[in-house]
C-alpha cells in the first residue's frame, strides 16, 4: 500500500533585513521538502528575492540507483544522472503552465539546504517566481514523480509508477523493491567499441 502522508513543510526563521530586523527579530519562511535515500527535492521560500520567489534544489545519489539501472544504458551514460538533468527543464515547463516563472540563480548555494555526505549529485539552483504555495506543493509532487518516471523509462520500463505521489519513505521502499541484489553479475556485458575488439 502506498503511503500518502503529507510531505515535509518546515517553517524556518529568517531575518527581515528589508525592514531593518536582526536575527532576534525574524519572520518565518517555508521549506517544502521531499527527501529519501535516493533523491531529494527542496523548495525554499526566498523573501530576499521577492514576495513570491522560491529556490529549487534537487539531487540524487547515483549509487542508490545502481541496483535498478546498472548495465541498462551505454558507457558514460547514467540514466539517473540524465533524469536529474532533465528534471530542471520539466519543472520549468510545469511551472510556466501554472503562471510561474523559472530562471537560473548562480549566486545562491544549494548546499545549506541539501543532505550532507558523499555521493550526492545536484543540479544548479533554480528560482521559481510568481508562485503560490499551492503551485509549490504541486511542483514538489510533480518533481518526485517526474524524476522517477524519467529514470525508470530506461532502467525499469515495465515498472508501474504510483498514480499519486507517495511519501518519501514509501517511494524509497518501492524503489528498493525494483533493485536487483546481484546487479553487477547479472547485467549484460558492455558493448565494446570496434577498435577494442580483437
Amino acid at each position: 500500500m502506498i503511503d500518502h502522508r503529507p510531505f515535509i513543510d518546515q517553517v524556518m526563521p529568517f531575518p527581515d533585513r528589508e525592514n531593518g530586523a536582526s536575527m532576534s527579530s525574524q519572520k518565518a519562511i517555508r521549506s517544502y521538502e521531499y527527501k529519501n535515500d535516493y533523491f531529494y527535492i527542496v523548495i525554499r521560500q526566498a523573501p530576499e528575492l521577492g514576495a513570491q520567489a522560491y529556490l529549487y534544489c534537487c539531487g540524487i545519489k547515483i549509487s542508490k540507483f545502481d541496483p535498478i539501472c546498472w548495465g541498462k544504458a551505454g558507457i558514460c551514460s547514467n540514466p539517473a544522472f540524465k533524469g536529474l538533468q532533465q528534471l530542471r527543464a520539466d519543472v520549468s515547463n510545469f511551472a510556466l503552465k501554472r503562471g510561474a516563472l523559472s530562471k537560473n540563480v548562480e549566486h545562491v548555494p544549494c548546499g545549506p539546504m541539501t543532505p550532507r555526505g558523499d555521493g550526492w549529485y545536484r543540479e544548479n539552483i533554480l528560482m521559481i517566481d510568481n508562485a503560490t504555495p499551492k503551485n509549490i506543493q504541486d511542483i514538489l509532487e510533480f518533481s518526485a514523480l517526474d524524476l522517477v518516471k524519467t529514470i525508470l523509462a530506461v532502467c525499469s520500463p515495465d515498472a508501474k509508477l504510483p498514480a499519486k505521489c507517495p511519501s518519501p519513505q514509501a517511494m524509497k521502499k518501492w524503489l528498493d523493491s525494483l533493485g536487483v541484489k546481484n546487479y553487477k553479475e547479472v547485467a549484460p556485458a558492455p558493448i565494446a567499441r570496434p577498435g577494442d575488439q580483437k
